[in-house]
């Protein structure tokens, strides 16, 4: 046990990284997701297996690779309940505005609807850095550490999910201007 994360216990590892684990799942589930629910379970997973951490990485990337697991188990659920039970949005409700500017709220849900329906339509992988790099805003060194990768390789995958990213973005919308593609992702990390 070299790592001295290690000798932490499950609620100052919860404490430390909540947070944190909270913006991963938000932002790698969607808008549809249910945080507080993705995040007890991250953390139930974790409290599980922490006696089987080796600290071959750091706390953070251990606790990425759940998060991303739990999300994506997550996202695999909800398409077979959409396609067993009809519409998410007939099967989930509606969830309460809490802004001030209702009409800023709809257009944010649904510049953010948007995007992850161009993002769910991306491999896994690419979704992935796309998210951690433009939504996240992490640099390539946090990412890489994240992912088990070399910086350049992080910034070259991000290169190629934004190539395929605009693709699926202008076939989708194509009579929005240029332009507006990095206004509507600016709209989602708000």
């Amino acid at each position: 046990m070299t790592n001295p994360e290690i000798a932490l216990d499950a609620g100052t590892i919860y404490r430390m990284h909540v947070h944190q684990v909270a913006r991963w799942a938000a932002r790698l589930g969607g808008p549809a997701l249910d945080v507080e629910d993705t995040v007890h379970e991250v953390f139930a997973v974790a409290c599980r297996r922490l006696s089987s951490f080796r600290g071959e990485s750091s706390l953070s990337t251990w606790l990425f690779g759940i998060t991303d697991r739990v999300v994506r188990h997550r996202r695999r659920k909800e398409r077979w309940w959409r396609w067993l039970s009809g519409s998410a949005s007939a099967t989930a409700g509606r969830l309460a505005a809490d802004g001030p500017d209702p009409l800023r709220v709809v257009e944010q849900n649904q510049t953010a609807r948007d995007v992850y329906r161009i993002l769910d339509r991306l491999p896994e992988g690419d979704r992935r850095i796309l998210i951690l790099f433009e939504l996240e805003e992490l640099a390539a060194y946090e990412v890489a550490a994240l992912l088990g990768i070399k910086a350049a390789n992080a910034r070259l995958r991000r290169h190629r999910a934004r190539v395929r990213f605009l693709h699926i973005y202008q076939r989708e919308f194509p009579t929005s201007p240029a332009n507006v593609t990095s206004q509507r992702c600016e709209n989602v990390s708000r």
